[in-house]
């Protein structure tokens, strides 16, 4: 991978329909160029298609959840494929620590959300923490790149603080 491959990718993860063309025109480049590269990406494993965000409460599923399940190793097969089974079981992903797996849920109602841990617990022990707010949506480390560096120097002083450690006042930093 190189510069222009990652200028493709930010720039797909800020619109994924963006065409070929428009893509070429931004980044001054061919559109075969373009084509080009992200077949590469795709065939490499890099790209793996687009997907659809959906805003979850807007069609219905205004409770998300974080489920935290701690199985037995003869369970855990089977727990899989009870949620791949389960529409509101939105992902599971296997972790360390005192728990095994993680699912998001998302729910309808909060019976809803009942059913679903009902059918989970069966498996092993589970502790749910319900989703208040998202304060950092998922996104992709390229996307957190593209934007301007955070400012490593010391912030300036006021200038109060510096008039009262010009006069001795408070202790003088540098």
């Amino acid at each position: 991978m190189d510069a222009l491959d990652l200028r493709i990718l930010t720039s797909l993860d800020a619109d994924a329909r963006r065409s070929y063309a428009d893509l070429a025109r931004e980044l001054n480049v061919s559109q075969p160029t373009i084509a080009d590269r992200v077949r590469r990406m795709e065939t490499r494993g890099i790209l793996k298609g687009t997907m659809l965000s959906v805003d979850l409460a807007r069609i219905g599923y205004g409770i998300c959840a974080f489920v935290r399940i701690r199985t037995g190793s003869s369970s855990k097969r089977g727990l899989i494929d009870a949620a791949t089974k389960m529409p509101q079981v939105i992902e599971l992903v296997c972790v360390t620590g005192e728990d095994c797996l993680i699912a998001r849920v998302a729910a309808r109602s909060v019976e809803d959300l009942a059913n679903v841990l009902e059918r989970l617990s069966t498996f092993g022990n589970t502790s749910t923490s319900i989703v208040l707010g998202t304060l950092v949506p998922q996104r992709n480390p390229l996307s957190v790149q593209a934007v301007e560096p955070v400012e490593t120097v010391a912030p300036k002083r006021p200038a109060v603080v510096r008039e009262a450690a010009r006069r001795g006042r408070v202790a003088a930093r540098k």
